[in-house]
């Protein structure tokens, strides 16, 4: 078996995630491996929350993000920064933001039969959970955006049947205006 040589982590980037993937965009690093290790590049539209049957450990390469978590039926804020490692413990909803110019690698475990990821929309004006699918994630670059595509393409599931509000879709609506993301 030969071992592969070093290499270096931002030409790899530069040439395999030239800009930002849009709404969700990843991409692996090491394929095939015992865990995931993929680069993520901003920005990104998302308001879905993703929660994770392992651990993901998060680190910021270039610029910050926001990492919004659901604790005790609230969101919560968490930035990091720069330079900033953050772990983030299994089966917590949470939402990374990534606005423009940011670069981050997550590590996470690659899911075996039976461990299920889950996605969960909320409805922005009163909490209530809009919609959840639970899945098998198969590959990490395009599980997750398939079932976020299908929920945001559909207004009756983002259609708060609490108080009916509608989530909008965030690929048609300014993620990252104005100075509250800097």
């Amino acid at each position: 078996m030969k071992i592969p040589d070093a290499f270096h982590l931002g030409q790899w980037t530069e040439q395999h995630l030239p800009t930002s993937l849009g709404a969700i965009g990843n991409r692996e690093v090491f394929k095939d491996t015992d865990f995931i290790f993929q680069v993520i590049k901003g920005p990104n539209a998302r308001n879905d929350f993703h929660i994770d049957p392992w651990d993901e450990i998060f680190y910021q390469l270039r610029g910050h993000i926001f990492v919004d978590t659901v604790e005790d039926g609230r969101v919560v804020r968490h930035r990091i920064n720069e330079g900033e490692i953050f772990h983030l413990p299994k089966h917590v909803f949470h939402s990374p933001r990534r606005p423009p110019g940011s670069v981050g690698v997550v590590i996470e475990r690659p899911r075996k039969a039976g461990e299920e990821d889950g996605i969960a929309w909320f409805c922005e004006h009163c909490g209530n959970m809009l919609h959840s699918v639970y899945f098998w994630c198969e590959d990490i670059e395009t599980s997750l955006k398939q079932y976020v595509q299908q929920f945001n393409a559909d207004e009756h599931l983002r259609t708060c049947k609490q108080c009916g509000t509608t989530l909008p879709d965030p690929t048609t609506v300014p993620q990252w205006d104005g100075d509250d993301w800097k």
